[in-house]
């Protein structure tokens, strides 16, 4: 009898997404779970959204335009570049399949920092190419160890910025410099900027911008996190054009669903919306770290909609969130045991959250936990 499934499944993991909240909170009998492990939109999407899905339910019968034209064009009027430089995606985690598709191959090496989103690995690791990990400096990916590890074999390196769940990103000289380094021949760069919409730090580089000097660069956002549409899963990435040509030769027919393309165009239209998240974003994020360090808290100085904790009973500290309708996502399975990975909330949460810590912060005589 033939085999049935390929010997590389046995070396990957089901993506854990976590229990239904609705499940989850009926087993602890509570009335209800706020989540704040999936880094989502504390504001919920623009009415504009509801009102533009409302107005398109009753066409969902038919198929969607395959190559999200209207969606393209609006992203290109806001981001400087022209619909050709721009691919859409059933969220950024298909985009990253269609970038493993089109290049990598048995025998590539992909760089990629570690700990970090583990579809990063997946993507490598189930096309037979060989993830080269490279180990984050104090929470950072160190972009010297990076560069050190590319050789005649790299065909990729993949990078996020913020990064997921370290929050910290690389700062713009040293990625240009990389870039410099890597020269015009060198592999392909994929830059997950999915927490970019968060940041407020005058050494971020805007990925976009860096695309006319280096057209081997592939920049990766998201519609899930600043839009509030993550339960629509729509992504995109922006590259060169022969770049997003490639990756439309192995993309799905109608991968972006009609809901997701109508959300989207909504979303980008109430430019508000998106300020009055970043706003709130930035002013409790402050509020957090602030709050969290006087209690004695570790914690690297976020740039995204999250923070990664140093809790002392990291185990104890999440059931007892748990305990007063609290998810957060434990730091132990996403490669940074000892933490707590928080999303920023509402203030109201955020005083909830802060009043569930007490009591879980690290020894002061303790050292913080290497990365």
């Amino acid at each position: 009898m033939p085999k049935l499934w390929r010997d590389v499944l046995a070396r990957l993991a089901p993506y854990d997404a976590g229990r239904p909240l609705d499940a989850l909170a009926a087993e602890l009998g509570l009335p209800q779970i706020t989540r704040l492990s999936a880094n989502e939109n504390p504001l919920g999407p623009s009415p504009r959204v509801i009102r533009a899905l409302a107005d398109a339910a009753a066409t969902v019968h038919l198929y969607p335009d395959g190559g999200s034209v209207a969606v393209r064009e609006a992203l290109g009027q806001r981001l400087g570049v022209g619909p050709d430089h721009i691919v859409l995606g059933n969220g950024a985690d298909e985009l990253l399949s269609m970038i493993a598709w089109a290049a990598f191959e048995a025998g590539d090496e992909v760089v990629v920092p570690e700990p970090s989103f583990e579809p990063y690995t997946t993507m490598v690791t189930l096309m037979g190419a060989t993830v080269v990990a490279s180990p984050l400096r104090d929470y950072a990916i160190d972009l010297d160890d990076v560069a050190m590890r590319v050789t005649p074999r790299t065909k990729a390196i993949v990078l996020c910025s913020p990064h997921n769940p370290a929050t910290t990103i690389v700062r713009r000289a040293a990625l240009e410099a990389l870039l410099d380094g890597l020269g015009p021949d060198g592999p392909l760069v994929v830059l997950d900027e999915a927490y970019q919409d968060f940041c407020d730090d005058p050494e971020y580089p805007d990925g976009v911008a860096l695309l006319a000097r280096y057209p081997r660069l592939v920049v990766l956002r998201t519609f899930s996190k600043i839009a509030g549409l993550a339960g629509l899963r729509v992504g995109y990435g922006v590259g060169s054009v022969d770049s997003i040509e490639q990756l439309n030769r192995v993309r799905a027919p109608y991968n972006v669903n009609r809901l997701g393309q109508v959300g989207a165009l909504a979303a980008l239209s109430d430019t508000e919306h998106w300020e009055r998240t970043r706003s709130l974003v930035l002013i409790e994020r402050a509020f957090l770290i602030s709050e969290l360090r006087k209690r004695g808290f570790e914690l690297p100085t976020s740039q995204a909609n999250f923070l990664l904790v140093r809790v002392r009973d990291a185990d104890g500290a999440h059931a007892r969130l748990l305990e007063e309708g609290i998810l957060v996502r434990h730091g132990a399975g996403i490669g940074f045991p000892g933490h707590l990975r928080i999303s920023v909330g509402t203030h109201d949460t955020n005083e909830r959250l802060l009043r569930g810590l007490d009591g879980f912060a690290p020894a002061r005589a303790e050292r913080p936990a290497s990365a």
